[in-house]
C-alpha cells in the first residue's frame, strides 16, 4: 500500500464507491466546472479532481456567502419570502461550498463522498447558475442606483399603481432563481426603465404630476438616466415574465424645466426606439460560440442603423459551450 505525493492513500479501500464517484464528477463537473483528464476511477484521479474542486471552491467562497446575506437584506427590505427559489438555491450553494471548503486534499476521498452526498434544495443547474452568476448579482444588489430606484418605488408603493407594478416585476426577478430570471441583466433593466418613470413626473393620488428631484431626497445624483432618459412609453423586455404596463408622461407643456429632470421627451424630442437582440442556447465548441455572438452583434447593427431617433440597444447572448475545443 503506498501514497501518492500529495498524502493520499492508493489502495484499493481507500477509492469511494464506484457510483459515489460518478455522482460527484457529475455535480463537480456540471455545478462548479471542473475538468478532468482522466474520469476512470482511480488513485490519481481523485488526487485530481480533489485539488481542482478545492481550488475552484475556494475562489468563489466569498461570493457565494456575500450573495446570501445581501439577498436576504434585500428580501427583508421589500418584504419577499425568505424561502423563495433564488434565496434557496444560493443557500444550497453556499452549504454546498461551505462543506466542500472544509476538507483537505488528503481528505480526498471524504471531498467525494461529500460532494456526491449533496442535497440541492431546487436543482444542480439552478445552483450552478447562482455561483456563476454570484458576483454579477453582488454588484447589482449593491450599486447604489439600483438601490435608490427600488427604495423610491417602495416608497410610493401604496400611492402611486405604477410605482407599484414596478416594484412588483423587481421582487420577481429576485423571488425566482438565475435559471428563469437573469438579476444583473432584468433587474437593472427594471431599475433604468422605473427611474425613467419616477424622473418623468409620477402621478400622485389626485392625477397631478409630482416632479422628483434628488435635492428632496429623490434619486441619486449619480444616476445615469437622470438627464436623458424619459421614454413616452417604458417596457420591460425580459425573457419570462410580464411587464410593467407603460408609464404614463406628463404634458410637455406642463414639465418645468429643471437640470437634473429636464427630459428628451420634454424637449418633444422622438421617444427612445428600443433595439433588442436574444441568444440563448448551447454550442459544441468555442468558435460555434464566436460565430452565433457575431451573428448577435451584426443583427444588433442592423436594427440600429434602420432605427430612427433615440434608442436603447441591449444584446444577451447566453450560451453553454461545450469543453471539446477551444
Amino acid at each position: 500500500m503506498g501514497k501518492s505525493r500529495t498524502g493520499i492513500d492508493s489502495s484499493a479501500g481507500s477509492l469511494p464507491e464506484p457510483t459515489t464517484w460518478a455522482r460527484a464528477v457529475v455535480l463537480g463537473t456540471g455545478i462548479l466546472g471542473v475538468s478532468l483528464t482522466e474520469r476512470a476511477l482511480s488513485a490519481k484521479a481523485v488526487e485530481e479532481f480533489g485539488r481542482k474542486v478545492l481550488e475552484v471552491v475556494r475562489a468563489i467562497m466569498p461570493a457565494t456567502r456575500k450573495l446570501v446575506e445581501v439577498l436576504e437584506a434585500r428580501a427583508t427590505e421589500l418584504n419577499i419570502d425568505g424561502d423563495c427559489d433564488r434565496l434557496r438555491t444560493a443557500r444550497s450553494a453556499r452549504a454546498l461550498c461551505e462543506v466542500i471548503a472544509s476538507k483537505t486534499l488528503r481528505d480526498a476521498r471524504e471531498l467525494v463522498d461529500a460532494l456526491a452526498a449533496a442535497r440541492l434544495e431546487t436543482s444542480s443547474s439552478a445552483v450552478q447558475a447562482s455561483l456563476g452568476a454570484a458576483q454579477d448579482s453582488l454588484e447589482t444588489l449593491d450599486d447604489p442606483l439600483v438601490l435608490g430606484v427600488l427604495k423610491q418605488l417602495a416608497g410610493r408603493e401604496r400611492s402611486d399603481l405604477s410605482a407599484s407594478k414596478y416594484l412588483r416585476e423587481a421582487r420577481s426577478i429576485l423571488r425566482q432563481d438565475e435559471m428563469r430570471r437573469s438579476l444583473s441583466v432584468e433587474l437593472r433593466m427594471v431599475a433604468g426603465a422605473a427611474q425613467a418613470y419616477l424622473l418623468s413626473g409620477t402621478p400622485s393620488a389626485d392625477g397631478a404630476p409630482v416632479h422628483v428631484h434628488p435635492d428632496d431626497g429623490g434619486l441619486p445624483k449619480s444616476a445615469v438616466l437622470a438627464s436623458v432618459v424619459a421614454p413616452a412609453d417604458v417596457r420591460i423586455e425580459a425573457s419570462r415574465g410580464t411587464p410593467p404596463p407603460s408609464a404614463t408622461r406628463a404634458r410637455a407643456d406642463t414639465l418645468k424645466r429643471r437640470s437634473l429632470t429636464q427630459t428628451l421627451a420634454s424637449e418633444g424630442t422622438l421617444p427612445f426606439t428600443r433595439v433588442s437582440v436574444e441568444r440563448r442556447g448551447s454550442t459544441p465548441d468555442r468558435k460555434s460560440a464566436r460565430a452565433l455572438l457575431a451573428e448577435a452583434v451584426r443583427e444588433a447593427e442592423q436594427k440600429l442603423d434602420a432605427s430612427k431617433g433615440p434608442a436603447l440597444l441591449s444584446v444577451l447572448v447566453t450560451l453553454d459551450i461545450s469543453d471539446k475545443g477551444a
